[in-house]
């Protein structure tokens, strides 16, 4: 739960420092009632805090004269200027009611909410205030609580609390002792840290902790925000949450209504409701505050429900830097309530900013003010004084009065597209990813005492926040001796149980053995369902896995991957060894062995599941698994030539040998027999096709693979170079000499060639969406004397029920029925979004599931063209995906079929 709490809390920017004079008081509303998280952000310094839930506020300074805005949402902001000299200086402060009016000019002739003619400007300019800033730096002060208000009993026993003078556990499992204290209701944790926070556009952050205090079990170093310190309501998505209201799909998934305008100060304020379009917890519903003429944001306030509990953020910017606006206050309320567990958590932070640098190479939008401040100030000058069509087109969209729906998509493309060339030509052209967070904690961090955090802390602590912190106190000075007494008692009997424990566990479930040298040593066990099977061919199989591997520091490595299995049916051992030699990380040079005997898939282009396939045997007698026994010895080689662009050569000897079924065993009482172990596919006729026909014989074959993707991105890690994708498709072109011995032929020798090409892309479309796509084609040089072992198979999953997730199969034809061996195609297409169809339903808008639409086409020489359109929903209960699919024969019905796929890999 405390993960939890620092993924949707850490959400944005934090918090602050303070010296020597102290300036506090409360903060309340006319009516008396304290302001609870109210803004104070000093001008001169750049620096904001936030009061407590009581209202009031305690922040240290160096003597001087000040400006001090107080502020809050739905209350007008109070500016006062204060003096501080050598003494505390007190000043309560009475916020008045903020009212929002709605002024004729704002009242639409065609009917339409005014909230839309601003939310086009607000939208379309988000890229902009997304990366208008270069670099800052600034001090950050957090703090978090979580209050646990209900535990189920049957947890709240299991969940026992260990404390030491190290700190504090909590551990699952057993009865806790009389001398161990339960998680129980009531219970407070406290986590607060003093941070130095630097950025460098476009995304690289430096973290250094100066000082943190924690009361939350096993909280050790993480604590850090930096995952979550890059998200902005500007972007699209917010920390892969929720959609944002600045979204380009806004319009999509939420209405907006318009609340008013109020003058504050030298701006006016547009408050803007935000309203979900369907109960769901991938959106947020609430109020966003605009500032006019500006089109960014003042403050928002808005709310996610998920499925663990109710997030409510509370965020204000003020000008921090001429026409720079960042947050500087962040609120964070979360109601959690999840299987019986209830807990509030709060989150604050303080942010002083110690320098801000805009984006000269962004050109600000013509109509946006350069002076409104209200201040005479002069705005910095751009690094780039030509003005691009890009430029051009961006200020004719915003000269309008009111902008379409059209132009604000268009409007948020031009702007994302000035922003992307504003970033360095260096940081576009280096394709190496580098880590974009650097996280420093000083060696002092955590020993910092009670004075300390008296002096610095911007945000006065609450009674139950003060509570928490001195019973942690307490707890550690007295488990520190406890420890010491039980480390010298009973320290034998407790070793010897932990070995013996252990050992069984090893050798049951395996285990993985390394040492400092870079032995590595991986067992699996004798319980491993991945090494126990049922087929008609070799009956029950069991066995086991083992890895053996040695990495140097200079990169270079040796992996070894034997396993052994028996076959009690066949009576017979069956065994694989597998090993890679690589000798250059960054070139990703790696020699490679095959070897063993065992029994293959005939059609290696992706049968059934081997776990799925031994319950249809034994519970439904069906055996869908078709095999061979595979004698084989494959070396081969492959090397990086240039970023991108990858070679395979590999040369193989292999022994085939046709198999039947030894066993009609099942758990079903049936007359039915078990199918022949041959595959089903009209190639394999014994009359019309016998050249075609399954049978013994020795295979040879010289392959090479050659994989190019343009301008991919990698990253180095110890030596070695892992691909990271790229906005490119991969291509792949393969070809194989191919050579079959048959004894029984006074033409023993048939040789072949094959050709096939590959091509495929993933992209994200859009908030939580996905646009995928595959692309295949083929064909033989001489085919006459091709046997089925070496046709083209393709991928047929024909079950109800799926344990994988397959990106390019065909859902409806029966297995091994597709493979060919004449010249094909083959193109698999699948779009996902949160929102097609059902979706759209009021009973399934508010889970996580996503919808999916995918086409996929097969065409062949001798076989008709087929086509299959499926539709699906993913993310059920997280792991399973339900679909229909249709299938047509040159655009004429055929068949349709149902799906459950369980998401296991």
């Amino acid at each position: 739960m405390r993960i939890y709490f620092l993924v949707f809390l850490l959400l944005i920017l934090p918090s602050t420092i303070s010296k020597s004079q102290i300036l506090k008081g409360k903060i309340t509303s006319q009516s008396g009632e304290p302001i609870k998280y109210a803004t104070v952000y000093i001008r001169e310094l750049k620096q904001g805090t936030t009061a407590n839930a009581k209202g009031d506020y305690e922040i240290r300074l160096p003597a001087g004269k000040y400006a001090v805005t107080y502020q809050s949402l739905g209350y007008q902001a109070v500016y006062v200027n204060v003096t501080l000299s050598d003494k505390t200086l007190t000043k309560d402060v009475v916020l008045p009611l903020q009212y929002y009016e709605i002024p004729e000019v704002r009242i639409s002739g065609s009917g339409e909410d005014p909230a839309y003619i601003i939310m086009r400007k607000v939208i379309g300019l988000a890229p902009y205030y997304l990366n208008n800033i270069s670099y800052y730096k600034a001090e950050v002060y957090l703090k978090g609580n979580l209050i646990i208000n209900r535990i189920p009993k049957l947890l709240q026993k299991s969940m026992k609390i260990e404390s030491s003078n190290h700190g504090t556990s909590v551990s699952a499992g057993g009865k806790p002792k009389s001398e161990e204290k339960t998680l129980k209701a009531g219970d407070s944790f406290l986590m607060e840290s003093f941070n130095e926070m630097e950025f460098t556009a476009p995304d690289k952050y430096f973290q250094k902790v100066i000082s943190y205090n924690s009361t939350f079990p096993e909280q050790g170093n993480e604590i850090s925000p930096m995952s979550f310190i890059e998200a902005s309501f500007y972007q699209p998505v917010l920390a892969d949450m929720a959609i944002s209201p600045l979204s380009p799909a806004a319009f999509s998934h939420y209405n907006f209504k318009y609340l008013g305008s109020s003058p504050q100060g030298n701006f006016t304020i547009n408050k803007i409701e935000v309203i979900p379009k369907r109960k769901s917890q991938q959106l947020f519903s609430g109020t966003i505050y605009i500032i006019e003429d500006l089109w960014c944001l003042h403050s928002v306030d808005l709310t996610n429900e998920n499925m663990v509990g109710k997030i409510r953020i509370q965020q204000l910017y003020v000008p921090v830097e001429n026409d720079i606006w960042m947050p500087v206050s962040h609120k964070f309320e979360i109601n959690i309530g999840i299987i019986g567990f209830k807990a509030d958590a709060g989150y604050g932070s303080s942010v002083k900013y110690l320098e801000v640098r805009p984006n000269l190479a962004l050109r600000k939008p013509k109509t946006i003010p350069t002076d409104y401040t209200g201040r005479n100030m002069t705005a910095p000058k751009t690094a780039d004084t030509v003005v691009t069509k890009t430029k051009k087109q961006i200020d004719k969209i915003l000269e309008k009065d009111q902008i379409s729906n059209r132009d604000m998509v268009k409007l948020a493309r031009l702007m994302e597209k000035e922003s992307e060339r504003s970033i360095n030509d260096s940081s576009k052209k280096n394709l190496e990813i580098k880590d974009h967070t650097t996280h420093v904690i000083e060696k002092d961090a955590a020993k910092k005492d009670s004075a300390y955090w008296a002096e610095i802390r911007p945000i006065p602590l609450s009674d139950i926040e003060v509570r928490t912190l001195k019973i942690r106190d307490s707890t550690k000075a007295a488990s520190s001796l406890k420890e010491f007494k039980s480390d010298t008692t009973n320290l034998s009997d407790k070793k010897q149980k932990s070995k013996f424990s252990t050992t069984v566990r090893n050798i049951g479930f395996g285990h993985t053995w390394s040492d400092t040298t870079g032995l590595t040593f991986t067992y699996s066990g004798l319980i491993d369902m991945r090494n126990m099977s049922f087929n008609t061919v070799d009956g029950f199989i069991y066995g086991l896995n083992f890895r053996f591997s040695k990495t140097w520091k200079n990169s270079k490595s040796v992996s070894i991957f034997p396993d052994i299995r028996y076959a009690f049916s066949r009576q017979q051992f069956i065994w694989r060894l597998n090993a890679n030699y690589k000798f250059n990380g960054l070139k990703q040079r790696q020699i490679f062995v095959r070897t063993g005997i065992t029994s293959k898939d005939i059609g290696n282009g992706g049968s059934i599941n081997t776990f799925l396939n031994s319950a249809t045997t034994l519970f439904f007698k069906k055996n869908y698994l078709k095999l061979y026994e595979s004698r084989y010895l494959t070396f081969g080689y492959t090397t990086e030539l240039r970023n991108g662009l990858n070679i395979e050569v590999s040369a193989g000897y292999e022994e085939r040998r046709v198999l039947e079924n030894t066993t009609g065993f099942s758990f079903i009482k049936s007359s039915k027999a078990y199918s022949d172990n041959i595959p089903v596919n009209i190639y394999l006729s014994p009359v019309s096709n016998p050249i075609n026909s399954l049978r013994n014989q020795k295979h040879s074959d010289i392959t090479t693979k050659v994989t190019y993707t343009p301008f991919q991105r990698y990253r180095i890690n110890n030596g070695n170079k892992i691909a990271r994708g790229s906005d490119w498709p991969t291509f792949n072109l393969t070809w194989q000499h191919g050579i079959n011995e048959f004894s029984e032929m006074t033409d023993k020798f048939k040789q072949y060639d094959m050709i096939r090409f590959e091509a495929f892309k993933s992209k994200e479309t859009g908030a939580f969406s996905e646009f995928r796509w595959r692309v295949r084609a083929g064909g033989f040089l001489n085919n006459r004397s091709l046997t089925y072992f070496d046709f083209f198979h393709f991928n047929s999953q024909s079950t109800p029920l799926l344990l994988d997730n397959y990106q390019d199969a065909f859902m409806i034809p029966a297995f091994y029925s597709l493979s060919t061996p004449e010249l094909f195609g083959e193109v698999h297409i699948k779009y996902t979004t949160p929102y097609l169809l059902l979706k759209l339903l009021p009973v399934l808008s508010n889970t996580l599931m996503r919808e999916n639409l995918s086409v996929s086409y097969l065409g062949s020489r001798y076989h008709r063209n087929y086509t299959e359109i499926g539709y699906s929903i993913s993310e059920v209960l997280l792991l399973g995906e339900i679909g229909v699919y249709v299938g047509f024969e040159d655009i004429k019905y055929k068949s349709v079929g149902a799906k459950l796929i369980l998401r296991f890999n």
